[in-house]
């Protein structure tokens, strides 16, 4: 509704512009009282048009440019989005990949199988912590990221209102 607004205003100067400018054209041509030659008629009506196109094509050519500006920032948070998420399953994989080899761990040893099970349950276990605390941290992120987007869409949202 905004850019509507603007577009409106633009042709509206635009056309008073054009109207001042044939007013005070250098002939001093009285448009009110005195027969204007059919030559004078078309390059004025043809200098109106032009102007209002130049007017809507620079508006249309400004519109788009910050609608690629927001549309770059859109797929740039998108893909970090995509990234942290793709992040988190490998995560999530890596951490059950981890608590079905502590099960296998357990069950050998209560089979009675010998190894050097405690070695390699503590090494599971420091790894696991580490993919939980790092997932811990990526959920932050995703969080903070969160509230910084729905801060920045109320402030859009009472922006387009005004």
């Amino acid at each position: 509704m905004k850019n509507v607004l603007i577009f409106i205003l633009l042709l509206i100067t635009t056309t008073a512009l054009w109207y001042f400018s044939v007013i005070f054209i250098p002939d001093n041509i009285n448009l009110t009282g005195i027969a204007i030659p059919v030559d004078n008629i078309h390059v004025i009506s043809n200098s109106l048009f032009l102007s209002l196109a130049l007017a809507a094509s620079s508006f249309a050519i400004i519109i788009l440019s910050l609608k690629v500006k927001e549309y770059r920032t859109d797929v740039s948070k998108s893909l970090n989005s995509n990234n942290l998420h793709l992040e988190i399953i490998a995560l999530s994989a890596l951490i059950n990949e981890c608590d079905t080899t502590l099960l296998r761990y357990d069950r050998w040893e209560d089979a009675g199988i010998k190894g050097d099970y405690m070695n390699a349950k503590s090494s599971v276990r420091d790894k696991m912590n580490m993919y939980r605390q790092t997932l811990e941290n990526r959920y932050e992120d995703i969080q903070r990221l969160t509230t910084e987007l729905e801060i920045k869409d109320t402030e859009q949202r009472k922006n387009k209102n005004f």
